[in-house]
């Protein structure tokens, strides 16, 4: 069943403990369908369009993470929804740990797929900076070629499908949706000492060859946080939920599982 907070629309499956998906950058709630379908048979399931992405509306002129992250609070609320397992892909993910932060008392656990809990270097932000203004010259040509450089190497041609459902979906965004998301990420904090400090059961899964987030990045920041399980998936890219189908769905319902203490 689709929803809409005011200017925020979400997806609201099922019954039971919580689970709230966030999607990444250019992407949607539909990333998570397949997910929330399989899930909603034992789990109340939350899909949430982020910001400017979905169909939900531009509403600042910077998305930042702290602000996406309130938006998420405010459905939880308006859901009557106490605890859940946040789960976030890529820009979900800094989102999720930015909410980990700010909200603690709503969470129950905290998966990252394809992210991190870092800020960006200075080569990024210059990077993100450099981005932008390509966006504001053509977002559409951007968005077009955003998507093949996100697959671990040879995995981009076993999904031409669901390639172009992420283009259709990303070229919905205006030019300034999807500015404000960068400027959003660009000038996000450095979360890497709210892992180390978080009292919930966390799990963050990497792509082996994911081109944009190196798991040895990840490694990096969990040094001092040996609490959080990291999984590896061999042959990944950064698109887990795609190119790792399976494998993301069953580390996400055995956590899942844990979290709540259900039996399999």
């Amino acid at each position: 069943m689709n929803k809409k907070a005011p200017e925020i629309c979400y997806s609201d499956e099922g019954n039971g403990q919580v689970i709230v998906f966030l999607h990444g950058f250019l992407e949607s709630n539909e990333i998570w369908n397949e997910y929330a379908e399989k899930l909603s048979e034992n789990y109340r399931v939350i899909s949430i369009d982020l910001p400017g992405h979905g169909n939900s509306s531009l509403i600042d002129k910077v998305h930042s993470m702290e602000l996406m992250a309130t938006e998420v609070r405010n459905i939880l609320e308006i859901s009557g929804i106490n605890k859940c397992i946040l789960v976030g892909h890529s820009m979900g993910g800094y989102v999720s740990v930015e909410f980990a932060a700010k909200y603690p008392q709503f969470l129950k656990g905290l998966i990252l797929l394809n992210s991190h809990a870092g800020a960006d270097t200075d080569e990024e932000k210059t990077n993100r900076n450099r981005v932008i203004e390509i966006v504001k010259q053509n977002h559409i040509e951007f968005i077009t070629s955003f998507y093949l450089g996100l697959f671990a190497p040879g995995n981009a041609e076993l999904y031409p499908d669901e390639i172009e459902k992420l283009k259709e979906t990303g070229k919905k965004m205006s030019a300034d949706a999807v500015v404000a998301a960068l400027a959003g990420m660009r000038d996000r904090h450095d979360h890497v000492k709210t892992l180390e400090e978080i009292k919930i059961p966390a799990m963050l899964i990497s792509g082996e060859k994911d081109p944009r987030i190196n798991p040895v990045r990840v490694v990096g920041q969990l040094k001092n946080a040996p609490q959080i399980r990291h999984e590896i998936i061999k042959n990944s890219g950064h698109l887990g939920f795609i190119e790792s189908r399976d494998e993301v769905f069953v580390l996400i319902g055995n956590f899942a599982q844990q979290v709540y203490k259900k039996k399999k």
